[in-house]
């Protein structure tokens, strides 16, 4: 019989704790950008996006998906307390964040090189790009927080989100009301991303400590460099390439629209996307907790409660959709002007056009780990690869055309091809019988975000 209901009810157990800290985050992202808009203006800000997205897309870039790793292999000997491969798997998954820190370092330091040449940057707003790039190994809370959802201690998430959101706010107030500049804000929003690293790194090693009774050591880290259980790094891999592709487009969209209309225009299309995904955060918040679910159900081989909860999940995304546009057509332009304190003409279309994307995005998340336990990895990896790679020409040769309502256009085609494609390949597999198990690797690999968690960010 199947047990989906309780499923779904752990689901929304779970994602109710996540939204707590999303509601906390938009709530002080409302106060934070108002205050750094009016204390820098809309250029000067645009510059502040500018070098924040060069920092997390070398971030993006370089991340190997060592919470997936620490899931997919650690999993098993948590829940038999086998504590001696538990801290060698947890060794393995924090030297794949290492080594993604050392790339994340190399992309920025080269990425500000390059962009700071196309933008025509001074040498000053260079030096905090470069400065910003060096803290960008602590954008990925990759293994810690594996260790929080392998636990399920998902209540600690909106603690660090809270926590650092009111650090924003407060730093950003304290630079409005001193009249500081740029520098300062770069230097509040690096303090932002080193607080919420030290947050969910004292979480999991405490997680650890108290209900486990593991403790690691420094030689469980840097020793052994290759050691691995049979298929990791090939699971590792894969699972990376899929996710980067799928997180790196935002941020160099953004780069893109400020090197041809300039910083004030990227800071419009990343505020406006900025809303757009504000607005279906709460709906978003189903991912990360879909995948230990889906995973336990196809141990199961629980296949119709599975495929009973992916659409009963699309299904209620697709009424959820409905009344976030109606939300959007109404009061986007508000939202953006209570913001910023600033009225510009076309910002209610604008939203209006990145929420349809952010709406197709949201109604894949129910459909990619169905289609991953259905033995289609292979075409997800080739479906997002090729479609990204067509983005960016795209985005490029409409923003050179018709400015910002381009790159809003450009958005939406990448994420309705995404949709119809994997939609109608989720509902050929679901009227096709399971004729036999997926391998274990291949039920793992169940898209999640590429970020642990999705901060509402500048």
């Amino acid at each position: 019989m199947s047990k989906h209901p309780s499923a779904a009810r752990r689901i929304v157990h779970n994602v109710s704790f996540l939204t707590l800290g999303r509601i906390a985050t938009a709530l002080c992202s409302f106060a934070y950008i108002a205050f750094a808009v009016r204390a820098l203006g809309l250029g000067q800000f645009g510059l502040l996006i500018l070098i924040h997205s060069l920092g997390i897309m070398a971030s993006t870039f370089s991340r190997m998906q060592s919470w997936q790793t620490l899931i997919r292999f650690g999993n098993e000997p948590y829940a038999r307390r086998d504590l001696d491969l538990l801290r060698q798997i947890l060794g393995f998954c924090i030297r794949l964040d290492l080594l993604s820190a050392v790339v994340a370092v190399s992309i920025g330091v080269i990425s500000v090189t390059l962009y700071s040449h196309i933008a025509h940057w001074t040498p000053w707003v260079t030096s905090l790009a470069y400065g910003y790039a060096l803290i960008s190994p602590f954008m990925y809370t990759g293994w810690s927080n594996g260790v929080l959802r392998l636990t399920d201690r998902f209540h600690l998430v909106p603690i660090s989100d809270t926590v650092t959101a009111v650090f924003r706010t407060a730093g950003t107030a304290l630079g409005l009301v001193l009249h500081l500049h740029l520098g300062f804000f770069v230097l509040i929003w690096a303090g932002a991303v080193l607080l919420d690293y030290g947050l969910f790194l004292f979480f999991a090693l405490t997680t650890l400590r108290q209900k486990i009774g593991l403790r690691l050591r420094w030689r469980d880290v840097l020793t052994q460099w290759r050691w691995q259980v049979p298929g990791m790094w090939a699971f590792t891999r894969s699972t990376s390439i899929n996710q980067t592709l799928g997180a790196v487009s935002g941020h160099i969209s953004t780069l893109v629209v400020g090197s041809l209309l300039g910083s004030a225009e990227a800071a419009v299309f990343r505020i406006c996307r900025q809303i757009a995904d504000g607005i279906v955060t709460p709906a978003q918040m189903l991912s990360p907790v879909l995948y230990p679910e889906l995973v336990k159900m196809r141990d199961r081989q629980d296949w119709r409660g599975l495929k009973r909860l992916t659409w009963k999940i699309f299904a209620m995304l697709c009424g959820v959709s409905v009344a976030l546009l109606l939300v959007s057509a109404f009061f986007g332009g508000r939202i953006f002007a209570l913001m910023l304190h600033i009225h510009l003409h076309g910002t209610t279309y604008y939203i209006s056009i990145m929420l349809v994307s952010a709406v197709l995005t949201l109604l894949v998340v129910p459909l990619e780990p169905l289609l991953t336990v259905m033995g289609q990895i292979g075409y997800l990896m080739a479906n997002r690869t090729w479609i990204t790679l067509a983005y960016f020409p795209i985005l490029y040769g409409l923003t050179a055309t018709w400015s910002l309502k381009g790159a809003c256009y450009a958005t939406v085609f990448s994420s309705f091809a995404m949709f119809v494609t994997r939609l109608w390949r989720a509902i050929i597999c679901s009227l096709r019988p399971a004729k036999e198990p997926a391998s274990p690797s291949a039920v793992a690999q169940v898209s999640g975000p590429a970020e642990d968690k999705i901060p509402v960010e500048a």
